[in-house]
């Protein structure tokens, strides 16, 4: 009898052990971005677009099902929307960051988790990255609470997150409608703007996106928006309310000005390597070039630093400071 007991307990860790192994093989063969061997800079973005509040229970089920798919799908980061989960507040880590931690280490993800935050006697409406290994990675606090919304307002104002695939930061919902808010983001040199909300945003989005060169991820309606300010063409869409879409954080904008020159001659020393996307022309008549690798291993923003070709936002953060320099010392330009 013993030795049955003895012989069934074995049985049972093998089971345990199997289904284990089984779990680890389905986490290794998510099919993520094999960077070294795609051109540019490519990460893997989700905006899973389950709307704001509802039964708490049900919305994190409903949650922690699409972050199950983002994961197989080898998306590199995942944003629910804002307070996804329901309006009852909770401390970071609590019940939803960590139910969400779980997901986002199994899969190798970073996920933007939005909740009510209790912070001592305060109340936010925060949005939480949690990293690629389960952890709290920081936190953005909505700076322009809308009426009615009964939280305090962030003081700590816009942030960067350093992810392993590029800069990043994040805006809530109605902070779409103060520029300063974007206007900041592109100062801290980022290159995607996560933008968890309760509703789609619209044309403003794609205007942002323009104007100051990154990419937005809206949470409202899953319209992905490019660099160029168009919505990208090639979004997946896994299952209903789930958007996907694979974009080049090494596409990069320079303008004309003193750059014909230096431009002609990468162009011609990297024959088959980088590719002219967009350029002045009848029906877009901004005077910028649009560069985008096509080899393997090749970087456009290496190359433009090669060849001392500053970025647009390179050359517009550069041209505001001097200018505004030369302004307070009443010199000419």
């Amino acid at each position: 009898m013993a030795m049955r007991k003895s012989f069934l307990g074995f049985l049972v860790i093998v089971a345990s052990l199997s289904v284990v192994c089984a779990e680890e093989a389905e986490v290794k063969s998510i099919p993520q971005l094999d960077r070294a061997a795609l051109p540019g800079k490519q990460v893997k973005v989700a905006a899973i677009c389950i709307g704001f509040g509802g039964e708490r229970e049900a919305k994190l089920k409903e949650a922690i099902d699409q972050l199950h798919t983002a994961g197989k799908n080898g998306v590199d980061i995942a944003c629910l929307p804002e307070e996804f989960a329901g309006t009852d507040a909770e401390p970071i880590p609590g019940p939803t960051t960590n139910a969400v931690a779980n997901l986002a280490k199994q899969y190798n993800m970073y996920v933007i988790c939005p909740i009510r935050e209790q912070a001592g006697d305060k109340q936010y409406n925060t949005a939480v990255l949690i990293d690629r290994k389960g952890e709290v990675a920081g936190y953005y606090r909505k700076v322009f609470v809308f009426w009615g919304e009964g939280l305090h307002l962030s003081t700590e104002g816009v942030k960067v997150f350093k992810t392993d695939f590029g800069k990043i930061s994040i805006l809530t919902c109605f902070d779409l409608n103060y520029p300063e808010l974007w206007q900041k983001c592109d100062d801290l040199d980022v290159d995607i703007v996560f933008w968890p909300s309760a509703y789609g945003g619209g044309f403003p989005l794609n205007a942002m996106a323009i104007l100051y060169h990154y990419y937005i991820v809206p949470v409202g309606a899953g319209n992905i928006i490019d660099i160029t300010g168009k919505t990208c063409p090639d979004i997946e869409k896994p299952r209903d309310k789930q958007f996907i879409a694979t974009l080049d954080l090494d596409r990069a904008f320079a303008h004309h000005d003193f750059n014909r020159k230096k431009v002609e001659k990468m162009l011609e020393e990297h024959k088959g390597e980088i590719v002219i996307e967009r350029n002045l022309s009848e029906e877009d008549l901004a005077p910028w070039w649009l560069f985008k690798a096509t080899k393997p291993g090749v970087s456009v923003r290496k190359l433009l630093k090669e060849y001392k070709i500053e970025t647009l936002r390179e050359y517009q953060h550069r041209s505001r400071k001097q200018i505004n320099e030369a302004r307070k010392e009443g010199k000419r330009i």
